[in-house]
């Protein structure tokens, strides 16, 4: 499987496997324009890994520099736990019910 990153609106919409085998695509860093706020929206993922994890810290990093409200919805129990691991939890705005 592969990684699928498109926008909708204000949402950046990602799925697949957010993994170290799918995100050596130079396509991926090439980042979509949005006017001031950024919904990156996990749903889909189906894997992630630690590049998974730094991908995402990239992609926050990028739209937060350019002044973007940015939020995370859908983070997965694995992402939560990978990050915390990584001591970066803090750094992803997740959304939370």
């Amino acid at each position: 499987m592969s990684v699928n990153v498109k926008r909708d609106k204000n949402k950046l919409l990602i799925d697949g496997e957010l993994d170290r085998f799918n995100l050596s695509d130079d396509a991926l860093y090439e980042f979509l324009a949005f006017d001031d706020r950024v919904e990156i929206d996990l749903e889909k993922v189906i894997n992630i890994d630690t590049a998974g994890v730094a991908y995402l810290l990239k992609v926050v990093d990028h739209y937060q520099k350019l002044h973007k409200l940015v939020t995370i919805c859908g983070g997965s129990e694995q992402l939560i736990a990978l990050a915390n691991i990584s001591n970066v939890l803090e750094l992803l705005p997740l959304h939370r019910n």
